[in-house]
């Protein structure tokens, strides 16, 4: 038994050693190939970087492929090689190589800004959203990355989040390209913060005067806020640049259109109409230059022969229908109404309009009633105004107890929203009173109609009926 003892331990002991001796001398070795591979392959990294520098992208190429595959784990070969593919334009072999070094590094956030790039390339704007915002979690102190997530927000119709995000770039790096500061200038534009827009812009043109997007949208935030002169002087700058720039001269027509310079109007539609017949707006503001003349024969003229190119065109339908409601030509404007809701049923202010015009006209009553309570549930925010549509449906029902009732509601709602309220809606809330025999909440509420003075016509109405109760 001794002797037993005595021989399993020295065969143990002598395993052990070997083992001891055989294992760490391999993975020493292991070791240093790995790391001399590493070493190797960052060494023609940084040489290939030298040569995509010198735009030599071809000998760039070469050399990326080459460390990866002396190091298939080197997310940073995959990832100059997914810059290269990029700036060549070759979206899906750089999109394979990106996620390729973001499989072996999730957390590195070059390759996952380039894959926002290149995303927001392709107007992929949820998904570059979604790699930028990965990109500043690891290092938030980006400001390039921030105006890009700020472009992808914009383009996904997040306007306020797409502001947020330009002005921490700026703040970071206020020396960003001019074009940085041209798009938040848009944003602000596009969210009727009017002076910070102004500002943008002019900050823009300081440093290249000669920046037209710039110049056209100064003309048209000036003339939004009632600077027409300014606004004239910013169109008439950019048609100097470029003559033929037919935006330019659509904006400067509008200017002279609503300054009621219909001449001027008339000319610079023209000059735009000649240098593309393509472009709608001059063709259909030339019309409304007709109409505003007096010449509504000349006016439709201009908007028929649009509709022969595109009979579907709701600009068009949507200001012809609008002519015929001011003209009072009913019929005319309701076959127009009718047609744009058939082009767009889920459009609520098209259905809301037809189905007060159908009520007014005291026809189709029931369509009309459908048509409105389908406006309310497609557009939440105005259904104030298309209550007091479907109250007025029920007015002509002669179901004045139901009228009254939704009337009710509907002037709660607009005065909890703090808007000047219209003096239609007072006059209709009087009209539903009085037919119920309450002449005194009638009477008070013909008095706000009148004081409330936004519309000639119902103003008129409101007096003749405080007269009638009187």
């Amino acid at each position: 038994m001794k002797l037993f003892h005595k021989t399993v331990p020295t065969t143990i002991l002598m395993l052990t050693l070997a083992c001891g001796c055989t294992i760490p001398c391999i993975a020493s070795e292991v070791e240093k190939e790995m790391v001399d591979s590493k070493k190797q392959s960052a060494q023609i990294i940084q040489e290939g970087l030298n040569y995509l520098i010198l735009e030599q992208n071809k000998k760039a190429e070469e050399l990326f492929i080459k460390a990866k595959s002396i190091d298939p784990y080197s997310e940073q070969a995959y990832n100059f090689l997914g810059l290269l593919y990029l700036q060549e334009g070759l979206n899906e072999k750089a999109e394979e190589m990106l996620k390729q070094a973001i499989s072996i590094e999730p957390m590195y956030p070059e390759a996952l800004r380039n894959l926002g790039k290149l995303c927001l390339k392709e107007d992929r704007f949820k998904e570059a959203s979604n790699y930028l915002k990965k990109t500043l979690s690891i290092d938030e102190k980006q400001p390039y990355t921030w105006y890009l997530l700020g472009m992808a927000q914009y383009f996904s119709g997040q306007n306020e989040e797409a502001i947020r995000s330009y002005e921490t770039a700026f703040s970071m790096e206020p020396n960003l390209p001019v074009e940085a500061k041209y798009n938040l200038g848009v944003a602000y534009h596009e969210s009727s913060r009017f002076i910070e827009a102004i500002k943008c812009y002019e900050e823009v043109l300081q440093q290249e005067p000669q920046h037209i997007n710039a110049l056209n949208n100064l003309g048209l935030v000036y003339s939004i806020i009632g600077e027409r002169n300014r606004a004239i002087d910013s169109f008439e700058q950019v048609l100097e640049l470029d003559k033929d720039n037919v935006k330019a001269r659509i904006n400067l027509g509008n200017v002279y259109l609503s300054n009621k310079n219909l001449d001027e109007a008339e000319k610079i539609y023209r000059s735009a109409i000649l240098l593309d017949e393509s472009d709608v707006s001059p063709r259909l503001n030339l019309g409304v230059v007709y109409y505003e003349k007096g010449d509504f024969e000349k006016a439709c003229k201009e908007w028929k022969k649009l509709l022969e190119d595109d009979p579907n065109n709701v600009r068009v339908l949507s200001v012809m229908g609008s002519a015929y409601l001011e003209r009072k030509e009913y019929k005319e404007a309701i076959e127009i109404f009718r047609k744009m809701n058939e082009i767009m049923p889920e459009n609520g202010s098209i259905a809301n309009t037809l189905g007060y015009l159908l009520a007014e006209q005291n026809i189709d009553l029931q369509f009309a009633n459908n048509l409105i309570e389908s406006a309310i549930n497609l557009d939440k925010p105005n259904r104030a105004i298309y209550l007091d549509s479907l109250a007025w449906v029920h007015y002509k029902q002669k179901d004045y107890s139901k009228a009254l009732k939704i009337q009710t509601k509907a002037l709660k709602i607009l005065k909890l929203s703090h808007e000047p309220i219209s003096s239609v809606i007072y006059y209709h809330l009087g009209q539903i009173q009085f037919n119920l025999n309450d002449s005194v909440n009638a009477k008070k509420n013909f008095e706000a109609a009148i004081k409330s003075n936004t519309d000639d016509e119902v103003v008129k109405l409101a007096s003749e009926s405080l007269a009638l109760i009187k």
